[in-house]
């Protein structure tokens, strides 16, 4: 009870995700990577904006320092107006300053910082700093970038050497601040873009749910509702078609086999009303031996009839399913028929009919010998039942553009025009004469099975009163793919 219960729980949670679900899942994650990378192309390019403002003003600081620097006249001259350059030049706790004479003397500075200052290249006095000049500097608390340079003091021009670095802590902070709220931005987002995406892809899916619904209303009693394509949206409107399609397909089948069932019914009632009969019969009272041995003839051919009517249609039900495996070989197609007229001579001799086989020689075709056999001689045999006394049979072969051509042509009757469109139907008999005869309906419906199998057709022409004509037509490899 347990493993049935957790094999069933299993299965339960392996279910596939709805087309809703898995539409909104997928607007999330597009979401979700649209804002990351729009909210990280804005985090960069802020965190660059920033790194280059910081590093033109320690370059306009130098520049400033420069000039306050040519414009005093001594060191004492300096060190008198250090308070008020600090002042006015570093007003933010985040920038160091320190001047070197040269004797590498401090001559002034800010910061506690100022010691763990690296050193750096200097910039000459007679070039003015750049970018690349700047460098990466590790203070204690975060990170900063300095610059160093030469600046001329005084008149005299004694070469004094400036840095100036810039702790960057405050601005760390700044973006960390700015990416939290980025971070949250994008779940508020991507949330948002789901919620909205799942409303908007379930209502788009009514069309789908609606095209569901009148498929649920079709069964076996109402297969000629058809969906309304021009109703349905263009991604569904494919869909609409090919359901209609198969629609029309098992409407068809349904009656076919409807139809195919009514007619098997009917003949095989045929021959068991005749048994049945001629059994009550003979039991009605005692019979002498040869009575039941006329009695158990007939019904042996009976019998025979219905085990012909079983054989041709399991032979067809297997041809419709596909299930028969041709076994191709490369055939003499006139040495073929000449062999089958041979089989027939007999029976045309009995019944005063000419049989005559010609055709082109070297006609090869690639079928099966025991199939193609078959079908031929079903048409033959139709063809001397059909003929009267003095009548003829041709059978030929004759070489076409794209392959063979079998020909079984007939003096007769003839087929009228309005039986000749279903003389390959199953259970089909065009005339009063042939219902009565033993023929099952079944020999022409064969003959398009075989025919079918191996990529050919089978058409027929009759002129009442004087021939009617079958072909079957093989088509060569190279036409056949073609």
């Amino acid at each position: 009870m347990s493993t049935s219960t957790s094999s069933s729980a299993g299965a339960k949670a392996r279910q596939p995700l709805s087309i809703t679900a898995r539409l909104a899942l997928l607007f999330a994650v597009v979401a979700v990577l649209s804002f990351v990378a729009v909210g990280g192309y804005l985090y960069r390019t802020l965190q660059q904006q920033m790194a280059y403002r910081d590093d033109a003003e320690l370059l306009g600081r130098v520049t400033l320092i420069r000039h306050i620097l040519s414009e005093a006249t001594s060191l004492d001259d300096l060190e008198r107006k250090q308070h008020s350059l600090l002042d006015t030049v570093f007003g933010h706790d985040d920038f160091v300053l320190r001047l070197l004479g040269p004797d590498q003397r401090v001559l002034l500075q800010n910061g506690a910082s100022s010691a763990s200052i690296p050193a750096v290249p200097l910039v000459p006095a007679d070039r003015a700093p750049a970018l690349s000049d700047i460098r990466d500097w590790q203070p204690a608390v975060g990170n900063g970038r300095l610059v160093s340079a030469v600046g001329n003091l005084g008149d005299a021009g004694q070469p004094l050497q400036i840095t100036i670095a810039r702790e960057r802590s405050d601005r760390l902070k700044m973006l960390a601040v700015y990416a939290t709220h980025l971070l949250v931005g994008i779940g508020v987002g991507a949330a948002l873009a789901t919620t909205l995406g799942f409303i908007i892809v379930k209502q788009g899916m009514k069309p789908l749910r609606s095209v569901i619904g009148k498929a649920n209303d079709i069964s076996t009693n109402r297969l000629n509702s058809r969906l309304s394509v021009n109703d349905t949206p263009a991604e569904l409107r494919e869909l609409g078609s090919a359901f209609n399609a198969m629609l029309d397909r098992l409407e068809d089948g349904v009656q076919r086999l409807s139809g195919f069932a009514a007619d098997l019914a009917h003949d095989l009632r045929t021959p068991i009303n005749t048994l049945m009969v001629e059994t009550q019969v003979a039991l009605s009272r005692p019979r002498s031996v040869e009575e039941y041995q006329a009695l158990l003839a007939s019904n042996s051919e009976e019998y025979e009839r219905v085990a012909r009517m079983i054989e041709n249609t399991l032979f067809l039900a297997r041809a419709d399913s596909a299930q028969l495996g041709l076994q191709r070989e490369r055939l003499d197609t006139l040495a073929e028929l000449r062999r089958i007229g041979e089989y027939f001579e007999g029976l045309a001799e009995d019944g005063a009919v000419t049989l005559t086989v010609d055709g082109d020689s070297g006609s090869n075709i690639a079928a099966d010998p025991i199939l193609l056999q078959r079908a031929v001689s079903n048409l033959v045999s139709n063809a001397i039942h059909h003929t009267p006394a003095g009548g003829a049979v041709r059978l030929s072969a004759q070489r076409g553009e794209d392959g063979v051509d079998i020909i079984v042509c007939n003096t007769g009757a003839g087929i009228s025009a309005e039986h000749l469109p279903h003389i390959f139907d199953r259970y089909y008999r065009a005339d009063p004469a042939r219902s009565a005869s033993h023929s099952a309906g079944l020999g022409l419906s064969i003959v398009r099975a075989i025919m079918a199998l191996h990529g050919g057709t089978i058409d027929a022409d009759s002129t009442p009163g004087a021939t009617t004509t079958f072909r079957l037509r093989f088509k060569d490899a190279a036409a056949a793919q073609g």
